[in-house]
């Protein structure tokens, strides 16, 4: 299978795991709330006020096109484009990393908003933890699944039945 078809199929694979992995945590955590992963999906800090609305219809319609758009389509696109320039030996160890550098984007963004004086470490922690395992979850079954479905490791290399 060529690497594009691949890369959107273990995206789909990966969207799938990550979310059933933040529902359950929501269900394990919260009961019926889903803070995990309105938390998780939340366009309040992009799109500003219109979107932090609970229960808006445009912001749900927008936050659910926006994290099928990027975590189904962009991230793995990104994960094709530059898989073999990734350590590791499989597409299981590219995909963990590519789930780490994803998840630092966010974690960059949550200690620069500590440097200015909003929440502190303590009060961040639990989702820090909640990202990192969500994202490398993601990472793993994207890069899994990429592997699986490409039949070769990189474009490098050659392609196996």
């Amino acid at each position: 299978m060529e690497p594009v078809r691949s890369a959107l199929g273990g995206g789909v694979a990966a969207t799938i795991a990550l979310t059933v992995f933040l529902l359950a945590l929501d269900v394990f955590l919260q009961g019926t709330n889903l803070f995990v992963f309105a938390t998780f999906t939340s366009l309040c800090a992009v799109g500003g006020p219109p979107y932090c609305e609970a229960g808006s219809t445009t912001a749900a319609a927008i936050t659910f096109f926006w994290f099928l758009a990027l975590y189904v389509i962009a991230w793995p696109l990104l994960f094709a484009g530059f898989t073999w320039g990734l350590p590791g030996e499989s597409g299981f160890a590219h995909g963990v990393v590519y789930g780490l550098i994803l998840w630092s984007g966010y974690g960059i963004t949550v200690i620069y908003e500590m440097g200015l004086g909003g929440e502190t470490l303590a009060e961040n922690l639990p989702m820090l933890v909640i990202t990192v395992v969500a994202y490398l979850i993601y990472g793993l079954v994207l890069g899994g699944g990429y592997d699986h479905l490409a039949g070769h490791r990189t474009f490098l290399s050659q392609e196996t039945t």
